[in-house]
């Protein structure tokens, strides 16, 4: 992932980007679904069958439905996309009356380049969503004969695209093909719902696709389920943690980080790893409602298990440079892998697309917590067009449809098996706003209307841990343990830590210690990979504590590991050259300066020899020149 900053980013965004900026949030958001458009590849044998379940699920008429010949691979040339992508649709818009476009022209459109642009503008566009189904091409290739201006700096000189970007810009006829187009949806952390004005300029494109027919038709399923409460369970983060302000790679650190405050100041249980390299793959995770973390280029990581488990309407993204290289792979890339784990909706970038023109995390979940759907908060969070992300998912799906408290109603009317999350994330709410004594009380209510609730006693524990109610906390977690006993070893071993970890701050050493040994006992690898063992290890130490077996064990394996890293470190070495002979010349060399010279005289003060007799040990007089 490379970075480009500051200027391009400040300055230099277009005024016709902050147009509209101050539209307010919608009492009652628009009716998406009568603006959405579906296109699906009629080459394709499951495109058209996919189509036809998406536009039954969300109730979009059969005229909304096209289907058009291109190309069965992800990847096709710029000439292709021209002829078989954009001139049909192009064609569709204006045959059906669609598209009325007039002149225009935008200041500074082209991202790095200043300068008014003469465009065709549309006037009038009812399509404000278009959803690309699976078969549909993903990508544009670079085109060498496109030439980009010389005062463009290089790395904005691309012509390759996603699809889906390149025909978000529809509406604007006359825009160059190289760089990137300026997107003036962009929330730059002002949040609100699309509207007519902003479809004059761009169409909100998303695709439903992945590694296969099937995957899809669950994703569509997923997120209209999801959407008769709202999505609920765990929120995980995962940080490089960058220390040097100055990094420019710092800036994916603090949209994950926002992104996390974000979901905490909403209810959710939040659990962020802090490590620099991507979160183990024994990190107790499950539950998942949202991912986002970064940087490797293949999928791996908590997820690689089957017992880290999505819930469903989940959304996903790892930020990595070619992490929508290809989405129809189960093990390539993330995307893919995301959505055949189970991920509801994801994204990613399937060229290099440099750091800043990525989707910022924070302003996606910013628009998503406000009720947005994913298209919007998706197109909201990004600041190019004619880039290079695609996002992947049902655009019109909201995850948090209505007011949280709307949604608790929903779930207890209906007696939602996803009550005792509504729940926790009310108490967690009550939490936030200060109020201890009705949060202790929340919590005990809770508890005993799901005395037997896993889910419930591990997140009251949590609560009474924030609260410092530590033995109350400590009590729910031997629940949790008692009541899961070894059926969930993700959960088990996740409450052992959690319970270990209460004891330690709890000033319960040998306790704290036991639990230690019981993670290391039953979960040996998990235990290495976490860095349990070290932390037990130094833990026993710093309280002058025996450690029992496993530890002991374990302390020998690192010793003994240390010593043979040490061994051939030194065997790896190479070896001290011998030092040659000394030669005739060097010898008598060495003789020559080893030889006593005669003392010198000391000077007389008319400047004449001393006799050879006179001793040297006199002191030379002051006005004596140097030997």
């Amino acid at each position: 992932m490379r970075v480009l900053l500051g200027w391009l980013c400040g300055a230099l965004l277009p005024a016709w980007i902050c147009a509209g900026t101050e539209t307010p949030m919608a009492a009652a958001l628009p009716d998406l679904a009568s603006h959405t458009l579906v296109v699906f590849n009629s080459a394709d044998p499951d495109s058209p069958s996919l189509a036809e379940t998406y536009a039954k699920a969300r109730s979009i008429p059969p005229d909304r439905v096209i289907g058009i010949p291109c190309a069965l691979t992800e990847e096709i040339t710029r000439a292709d996309f021209e002829t078989t992508i954009r001139k049909p649709l192009e064609d569709l818009f204006q045959s059906r009356g669609w598209m009325k476009r007039a002149e225009n022209f935008l200041p500074n459109p082209v991202l790095g380049l200043e300068g008014t642009m003469s465009v065709q503008q549309s006037r009038e566009n009812p399509i404000w969503i278009m959803v690309l189904m699976r078969g549909m091409p993903l990508k544009i290739a670079e085109d060498p004969a496109v030439l980009a201006p010389e005062n463009l700096m290089p790395q904005l000189r691309n012509n390759a695209a996603s699809v889906d970007s390149e025909l978000a810009l529809l509406p604007l006829q006359g825009l160059p093909v190289y760089g990137m187009i300026a997107n003036p949806y962009f929330a730059d952390k002002r949040i609100r719902p699309f509207s007519s004005f902003f479809a004059n300029y761009l169409i909100l494109v998303t695709r439903l696709d992945g590694p296969s027919p099937g995957i899809v038709r669950r994703m569509i399923q997923d997120a209209v389920e999801v959407e008769k409460t709202e999505l609920t369970g765990r929120a995980f983060f995962d940080l490089r943690s960058i220390e040097k302000k100055d990094d420019p790679y710092r800036l994916g650190d603090d949209w994950i980080e926002r992104a996390a405050l974000l979901f905490q100041a909403r209810g959710f249980e939040v659990e962020i790893d802090r490590r620099p390299e991507v979160a183990p793959k024994y990190a107790p995770w499950d539950q998942i409602a949202f991912y986002a973390g970064w940087y490797t280029q293949d999928f791996q990581g908590p997820f690689e298990l089957p017992t880290a488990r999505f819930r469903r309407g989940a959304i996903a993204y790892h930020i990595h440079s070619f992490s929508a290289e290809t989405v129809r792979s189960e093990t390539k890339n993330w995307v893919g892998p995301l959505l055949s784990h189970g991920a509801t909706a994801t994204m990613g970038a399937v060229y290099e697309p440099y750091l800043r023109f990525t989707p910022d995390i924070s302003l996606f979940v910013s628009g998503l917590l406000s009720g947005l759907s994913f298209a919007e908060a998706a197109y909201q969070s990004q600041l190019a067009l004619s880039w290079m992300v695609t996002f992947v998912g049902d655009p019109l799906y909201r995850p948090f449809p209505r007011n949280f408290y709307e949604n608790l109603d929903a779930a207890q009317t209906s007696n939602s098996p996803d009550l005792p999350w509504f729940r926790l994330r009310k108490v967690r709410l009550l939490a936030n706003a200060g109020s201890l004594a009705e949060t202790k009380a929340a919590v005990a209510k809770l508890v005993e209307d799901f005395p037997k609730n896993e889910i419930v006693l591990e997140g009251g524990a949590d609560i009474d841990k924030d609260l410092n109610e530590k033995k109350d906390a400590a009590q729910l977690y031997e629940q949790a343990l008692d009541l899961i006993g070894d059926k969930e070893p993700r959960d088990r071993l996740r409450l052992l830590m959690k319970l270990a970890e209460l004891n330690r701050r709890d000033d319960k050493a040998k306790e704290a210690l036991k639990l230690y040994e019981k993670v290391m006992v039953e979960f040996p690898e998990a235990a290495k990979s976490l860095g349990l063992g070290d932390r037990a290890l130094a833990f026993a130490s710093g309280e002058s504590l025996e450690l029992p077996p496993a530890l002991a064990k374990y302390k020998a394996e690192v010793e003994e590991a240390q010593i043979a890293a040490a061994v051939a470190k030194a065997a790896s070495q190479p070896p001290v050259q011998a030092k040659p002979e000394a030669t005739a010349a060097d010898q008598a060399a060495v003789l020559k300066a080893a030889t006593p010279r005669p003392t010198l005289s000391e000077p007389t003060m008319n400047n004449t020899a001393s006799s050879p007799a006179t001793s040297s040990t006199n002191p030379p007089s002051t006005n004596a020149p140097a030997p």
